[in-house]
């Protein structure tokens, strides 16, 4: 809090409590006014009356993993991540994770926690609350997968960016339904700047459903592109296209990029920046045009005898950064079937 905590405390009546919960009234100290010292000594007395926690005591409060790592979701990835990497055996619990054994892990050591509501994952405020005790020199990143803005808004994101190398955020959903909170709320925490190791974190919107393969996204084809005329067609598209909501002067540049996909394997046979090529032509318009490589040729050749077999990922990114703040990355998935 930036205002004084007395002041806080006072205004929200939590002073009362405190002294009161010594054993000492506010009648008491009432009675003949007794001076400052007498009112000291009298709290000091009561609070020797209290119940002491004993060593033992305090290292079962601070091994109950229930309190320092409150998420059960977060609970349940660390351990299969430390099981599968060897740090515990298989058959183990969630109890048999420890601070010290957080901190001891290698310093080369990755760590990818998926939090899946899709699939019953738990997002609370203190979602990374824990994490904070691996070994600092150790990669721990999160990949957050919700059906909209909401699930996400109730997140700390001081403490997710704090205690995590790198974080993101999957917003899985048909409608596309933007809320542009999320992105001022993320903003309006000032993020710390973790420097230019491709930690910056994101927020992305995919235009698909969710399916339980391993890609967990089926798409929703809102483009179609014609190659009954050529092999090297042109696509326009515009902001609209890709958001229902978003405030632009929030952010530096867009940018729109490109992967040609096969639907039998979700495999991108041409990856982002070796397919289509966009320029921005206008205030919201961007035209993508395919680069004459052989690559290319021979993709759009495979195209052409089954169209139906592959697919366009556009992906447009949005960038905030303001110089003193860690940079964020807005993003929005697009898809486009082919046609002949």
């Amino acid at each position: 809090m930036k205002k004084s905590m007395l002041t806080a405390l006072i205004a929200l009546g939590f002073i009362t409590p405190i002294i009161t919960n010594t054993g000492a009234s506010a009648a008491e100290f009432n009675q003949n006014e007794p001076n400052a010292s007498a009112i000291i000594q009298k709290i000091n007395q009561q609070q020797q009356k209290l119940p002491k926690l004993s060593e033992k005591q305090l290292k079962i409060q601070d091994s109950d993993i229930e309190t320092w790592m409150p998420n059960p979701t977060v609970r349940e990835a660390v351990l299969r991540l430390l099981v599968s990497a060897g740090y515990l055996p298989e058959g183990s619990t969630v109890n048999d994770i420890t601070k010290d054994l957080l901190a001891s892990v290698d310093d080369r050591s990755i760590f990818n926690i998926d939090i899946d509501t899709f699939a019953g994952g738990k997002i609370t405020p203190n979602l990374s609350e824990g994490l904070q005790y691996f070994n600092p020199k150790a990669q721990v990143t999160m990949e957050i997968s919700v059906a909209d803005d909401s699930q996400a808004m109730q997140i700390d994101f001081t403490q997710l960016h704090e205690n995590l190398t790198r974080w993101d955020i999957l917003v899985i959903n048909p409608d596309k339904v933007a809320n542009s909170q999320l992105a001022q709320k993320i903003i309006d925490a000032k993020l710390a700047p973790k420097g230019d190791d491709g930690s910056a974190p994101g927020v992305y919107y995919l235009r698909a459903n969710y399916t339980k393969n391993s890609h967990h996204v089926a798409p929703i084809f809102t483009k179609s592109i014609d190659i009954s005329n050529s092999l090297s067609p042109t696509i326009n598209v515009t902001n609209d296209d890709f958001w229902k909501e978003i405030d632009q002067s929030l952010f530096l540049n867009s940018v729109v990029n490109s992967a040609l996909v096969a639907k039998s394997n979700d495999y991108a046979v041409l990856k982002f920046g070796r397919f289509f090529s966009f320029d921005q032509t206008s205030e919201g318009n961007f035209l993508g045009t395919l680069p004459d490589t052989e690559a290319i040729v021979d993709a759009m050749d495979r195209v052409n005898n089954d169209p139906q077999a592959y697919y366009t990922l556009l992906l447009q990114t949005n960038l905030y950064y303001d110089n003193q703040h860690q940079e964020i990355l807005l993003g929005s998935s697009i898809y486009a079937d082919f046609h002949k």
